[in-house]
Order: C-alpha cells, then sequence, then structure tokens
C-alpha cells in the first residue's frame, strides 16, 4: 500500500457522501463523541481486513493517519471559510 495522496475520484466522493447521509440519518439520537467512538470501531474492522501478505500494519495505520489529518483540515478550512453567521 503506497500511501501517495490522490485526489478524490467522484466515486471516492460518492461513497462518502453515502456514508455521511447514512449518519444523519441514523445518528441523530447520538452525541458526536459516540459517532466518533462506532465509526472508529468500524474503521478499526477495516484495518483487520486489509490484506496482510501486501500491507503491514504500519503502512495501514499511515493511511488512516493520513487521513484522519486531511479531513480535519477540511473540517476547519469549511469552518473557517464559513461566511454565513447565527445573528
Amino acid at each position: 500500500m503506497n500511501t501517495k495522496t490522490i485526489t478524490p475520484t467522484e466515486k471516492h466522493i460518492a461513497f462518502r457522501k453515502s456514508l455521511e447521509e447514512a449518519i444523519r440519518k441514523s445518528g441523530q439520537e447520538l452525541q458526536a463523541e459516540e459517532i466518533l467512538a462506532i465509526t472508529a470501531h468500524f474503521v478499526g474492522q477495516l484495518v483487520a481486513l486489509q490484506d496482510q501478505r501486501k500491507y503491514t500494519a504500519e503502512m495501514v495505520m499511515t493511511l488512516v493517519s493520513e487521513n484522519i489529518e486531511q479531513g480535519n483540515k477540511e473540517a476547519i478550512e469549511g469552518l473557517l471559510n464559513n461566511t454565513s453567521g447565527y445573528a
């Protein structure tokens, strides 16, 4: 697993949006930290399913970590660029 940065394809974006929609639909009664814990648990399951003949644990965790960082960056940029207010 080469952890190079790629631009998400339309297929990647559509898949992520479907996950976000599922969280919005099913997670309305959950606190943010509960959603985080559940999705982190799911990521752990996905990590376990990676082909250990091809990818080391370090390679997989680097992929996860880099994508968490990118997600954080995008969330922060979204907040900083949000010009709508609550006044």
